[in-house]
Formats: C-alpha cells, sequence, structure tokens
C-alpha cells in the first residue's frame, strides 16, 4: 500500500541523493517548499515501511503479527528520527498524518529498510573473489606453520579449518553480489525465476516501488542467506547464473566446522574433533578446485563477451 496522497506528486529524481534506495538529499530538503518536503518525507517512508499484511506471518493464538523482520515501527518516531533538524517538527507531523491516513500504525520493514549497506559485499572485478579467497587460503595455511604447545596448535588446526569453509562462504557471496551488481540479466533471471521472488505476491500500487528498488531486494537476500547450505545457495547459482553448483562435496567439511564453531569442538556425541595439518590443506586445496571449477562453469553459462570483458 503506498502512503502517497494522489494529491502530493511523486518527486523527480534529482530531490534524492541516490535515487533507486530513495536517500534524501538533507540541503535539497532544507530549501524546499512545505508540500515537498512533507511529500519527499512521505515517500521516504513509503519506501522503507509497509502494511505488515504484505510479508509479516499472522498467528492468532500468539496474538497477531509475528514481527520476524523488526517492528512494529512507529510512522513519527521513524520521521522524527530521520528528518527533525532538518525540517520543522510541524512540517514532519503533517507527513506523519499523510503516513496514517492509511489507518496503519504499526508497520513493517520492507527489503529497502533491512538491506544493511554496511554489511554488504562489494565486489568491482569478475574474478576478485577467487583472488580474495586464494590469498584467505594462503593465510589460513601460514597459521599450520606456527610453533608451540600441541594443545593450542590443535585449536589453531581447528580454527584454520572453520576459517577455509568461511572463505568458502566468502567466495559464493562476493561472486553473487558481483553479478548482481554488474550483470542485469542475472537480476532478470533471479526475479523471473526463483521461486522466492517469482512467486511473490505484489499489490497493484507497490509495483512501481517494487521496481525501482529490485537489486536492493535481492541484496537484502543475500545478505541473509547463510552460504554453507546448499538448499540456499544452490538456486541462487542456478536461476540466477544458470549454473548447477554441485555444492554437496562438502558436507562432511561443513558438519566439523559446525562441531568447531558451535559445540566447542566437539561432535555431537560428545567426542573432540581432530583436525590434522593434512585435512586443513586438503580442505583448501578442494575449496580452491570447486572455486575454478564455478568460475568456468559461470564462464560457460553467461555470455562469453561480457565474462571476457576487462574490468567486469
Amino acid at each position: 500500500m503506498s502512503v502517497l496522497d494522489d494529491s502530493i506528486p511523486e518527486l523527480p529524481p534529482e530531490a534524492h541523493s541516490e535515487p533507486r534506495m530513495r536517500q534524501v538529499e538533507n540541503d535539497r530538503l532544507r530549501v524546499a517548499d512545505e508540500d515537498d518536503q512533507v511529500a519527499t518525507m512521505a515517500e521516504w517512508f513509503d519506501s522503507r515501511f509497509w502494511d505488515p499484511a504484505h510479508e509479516t506471518p499472522y498467528i492468532t493464538a500468539e496474538g497477531g503479527y509475528i514481527w520476524v523482520h523488526g517492528g512494529p515501527y512507529d510512522a513519527s518516531e521513524q520521521l522524527h528520527d530521520r528528518f527533525a533538524g532538518v525540517v520543522p517538527d510541524d512540517v514532519i507531523e503533517r507527513a506523519v498524518e499523510l503516513v496514517e491516513q492509511t489507518g496503519i500504525y504499526e508497520w513493517a520493514p520492507t527489503q529497502l529498510t533491512y538491506y544493511d549497506r554496511v554489511s554488504d559485499v562489494f565486489v568491482d572485478e569478475r574474478y576478485e573473489p577467487t583472488q580474495s579467497l586464494e590469498a584467505r587460503l594462503d593465510r589460513l595455511r601460514g597459521l599450520l606453520a606456527l610453533q608451540g604447545i600441541e594443545e593450542a596448535l590443535a585449536e589453531v588446526r581447528k580454527l584454520a579449518y572453520a576459517g577455509v569453509i568461511a572463505a568458502l562462504e566468502s567466495f559464493l557471496w562476493e561472486t553473487m553480489a558481483y553479478f548482481v551488481e554488474h550483470h542485469e540479466k542475472t537480476i532478470v533471471d533471479l526475479i523471473t525465476q526463483h521461486p522466492l521472488f517469482r512467486d511473490k505476491t505484489i499489490k497493484l500500487g507497490d509495483v512501481y516501488q517494487t521496481v525501482i528498488t529490485l537489486k536492493t531486494e535481492v541484496k537484502a537476500h543475500l545478505q541473509r542467506v547463510i552460504w554453507h547450505r546448499a538448499e540456499n545457495v544452490g538456486p541462487l547459482f542456478k536461476y540466477g547464473l544458470g549454473v548447477d553448483l554441485g555444492f554437496k562435496g562438502f558436507e562432511d567439511a561443513i558438519q566439523k566446522r559446525h562441531d568447531i564453531v558451535h559445540r566447542s569442538g566437539h561432535d555431537v556425541e560428545g567426542q573432540a574433533v581432530a583436525i590434522t595439518d593434512h585435512d586443513v590443506t586438503e580442505l583448501a586445496n578442494q575449496v580452491l578446485a570447486f572455486a575454478n571449477e564455478v568460475d568456468d562453469r559461470i564462464a560457460r553459462a553467461l555470455d562469453p563477451e561480457f565474462v571476457a570483458t576487462p574490468g567486469n
């Protein structure tokens, strides 16, 4: 549901410092007339918060909405937090009234709200994820050269082993992030083929807002993915890049990583997980070979000219 009144027109892109993200330019807002200030603030709110009926689970037995993405959010609080000191309080209150004329007083966040730019990854070069992976694996292998008490070295080997899986996760996320940012077809294919996006119900009044924030919605989803779970990662590569990830060769290593990180180095039966230098080296080699194979599959699946273009 859009909170904007038809009598207040949508502002042009130059009213924002980052139109796609609906980031408001404070200096422009300060000198705008009052009606434009109200429209800008309502538009800002409209892109970040919506009727919880969209995606928030409602369970009568639990007393109503289950705010799985945060909330409920109050329009007055959000608008005053963002625009206090930029425009007068009474103008902010006009924007609050405009928002609340919908009859909604408890709001859920859109993906533009729970997308966190600070927590995102940004990749400018096509093979940067593989290069970064190689560097990370070299540093982890270097830990095996440390000297000291065996009990401490045993812990170092466990941490290095878990670190190899973390490096694999980073490679997968960075690779997908690169194509989401630089390859428009990846966005189109994810939106039209991935069931998570393809089957999402959108009200007609929300179509425009959804279209202009598609990339942000996908990037918000990437931030929530657990990158060592094949059931989550596989569909992204399948639908977004046309690649069968073949991720299932890492189940044992991922389980050991889970035991190291979440069970203080013990398996479900309470037995200590033993990791050798060879285990770390072998897993690192397996991960690097897998990454190179993924790169090769992507190169074969996508347009060769795009993949080969320097700087892409």
